[in-house]
């Protein structure tokens, strides 16, 4: 009896393939990479601007207290060799927590920063377009993930902390436009890395 040989890896690989061309995977990479790109410049125009409104010490140079971790959003900093690390899928599904959580920080601040700031019209309309800017990347970077059949996680409720203080006031904001803009960064990273997996 004649034994035909199988390629393994091929096989393997035309089993577990995307429903979906490469092209149409690289065509919403690329719109999401795309709206990253603008919302790294805007992350960084919004951290200047929040920072300046709100006066010492958060303009001072060697003002850089550590970011905490917020219940329900994921830290953006990782180790290269732990970045390196995770899958294509993990990276995805970290961001869409990321940019699907944002929205509600960011308003929150926002909320603030119209009792503390109330003539502060630029920096709240900046905050609330950063708003829009985190849903739209979230439904992007979904449309990857459906694209490349992986389903989402769902969304586990937040609840942006809401202190009394004045100046503990200030620092959430502060922290929270500093996440914003780490997770702008981490979110082009991570798209150029997969956009090379997927070319156009």
């Amino acid at each position: 009896m004649e034994v035909l040989p199988v390629d393994l890896p091929t096989l393997l690989s035309s089993s577990s393939s995307s429903s979906h061309s490469q092209q149409e995977i690289a065509e919403r990479i690329s719109q999401a990479h795309h709206l990253s790109v603008s919302m790294q410049r805007g992350s960084e125009q919004l951290f200047a601007k929040y920072v300046h409104q709100q006066g010492r010490p958060f303009e001072d140079d060697d003002f850089k207290p550590p970011v905490p971790v917020f219940p329900g959003l994921p830290s953006p900093a990782r180790a290269p060799e732990a970045w390196k690390d995770l899958s294509d899928a993990e990276r995805l599904q970290q961001n869409v927590t990321a940019f699907s959580s944002l929205p509600e920080f960011l308003q929150a601040v926002k909320r603030q920063q119209e009792t503390l700031n109330p003539l502060a019209s630029e920096l709240q309309r900046q905050i609330e377009t950063a708003s829009l800017q985190c849903r739209g990347l979230s439904g992007n970077l979904k449309a990857v993930m459906a694209a490349m059949d992986l389903v989402p996680e769902p969304a586990l409720p937040v609840e942006p902390p809401n202190p009394v203080d004045t100046f503990a006031k200030k620092l959430v904001g502060y922290y929270v436009c500093q996440l914003y803009q780490d997770w702008a960064n981490r979110s082009e990273e991570d798209l150029v890395l997969l956009a090379a997996k997927y070319p156009l």
